[in-house]
C-alpha cells in the first residue's frame, strides 16, 4: 500500500500538519504532531465502536465454547439434586451464562485489538476522547431538571458521531434545560 501525501493543512494553532491517506483506505491520519481534527476524530471514534461491535460476536461464541467443554466434561448424576434443581439444567444455565459473559467482555476485547491496530493514533485519540468529555461536561444539561416528562438526553454524548450530531446534542441540552427551568419557575411562585 502505497502512502499518497496532500498538502492539507489540519487544525489550527500555527503548527503545520501533515495529512497522510492510505491510497485504498478514505480515511486520513495525522502523521506529524499527532493532533486529529474534529471529523478525523468522530470518523475513528465510529470505527472504534465498530471494532467493539463486531468482537462481541465472536467473544461470545468462545465464551459459549469454552463454557460448553468444561461443563460438559465435569460428570453428572442425574439420580443427586444440585442446589435443587436438576445438574442439566444448571450446567446448562451456566453454559449460557459463559456466552453472555463473553458477550459483555467483547467490547473491552474490541477496544484493545482497535488500539493494537492504530498505534500510532491511539494517544492523540485519548488525547481529542479528553477534550471532547470536557466539552461534554461543560454543555451538558442539569440532571435536577429531569422529570418524567422532560427525560435527560443523552448526559455522556455517547450518540454524538460527527459535528452536525453534535450541534444537535447542544441543541437538545439548551431545550432540557429551557423546559426544566421553565417548569421550576411555575413551582417556585
Amino acid at each position: 500500500m502505497a502512502w499518497l501525501r496532500s498538502a492539507n493543512r489540519l487544525g489550527g494553532g500555527g503548527g503545520q500538519i501533515w495529512r497522510r491517506t492510505l491510497s485504498t483506505e478514505g480515511t486520513s491520519k495525522a502523521a506529524v504532531g499527532g493532533a486529529l481534527n474534529w471529523e478525523e476524530f468522530f470518523t475513528l471514534r465510529k470505527q472504534r465502536r465498530l471494532w467493539e461491535r463486531l468482537a462481541a460476536l465472536p467473544c461470545a461464541m468462545l465464551g459459549l465454547g469454552a463454557g460448553a467443554a468444561v461443563f460438559a466434561s465435569l460428570p453428572v448424576n442425574p439420580q443427586q439434586m444440585f442446589m435443587g434443581l436438576d445438574p442439566l439444567l444448571v450446567f446448562g444455565g451456566a453454559t449460557m451464562f459463559c456466552g453472555v459473559l463473553g458477550f459483555v467482555v467483547g467490547p473491552s476485547v474490541g477496544r484493545v485489538w482497535y488500539r493494537i491496530g492504530n498505534r500510532r493514533l491511539a494517544q492523540s485519540l485519548d488525547f481529542k476522547e479528553a477534550e471532547f468529555f470536557k466539552h461534554v461536561r461543560a454543555n451538558r444539561s442539569d440532571p435536577n431538571f429531569s422529570s418524567a416528562s422532560n427525560p435527560l438526553p443523552d448526559f455522556y454524548g455517547e450518540k454524538i458521531n460527527s459535528l452536525h450530531g453534535y450541534r444537535k446534542w447542544l441543541r437538545k441540552q439548551r431545550e432540557h434545560e429551557r423546559k426544566g427551568t421553565f417548569s421550576l419557575g411555575n413551582k417556585r411562585k
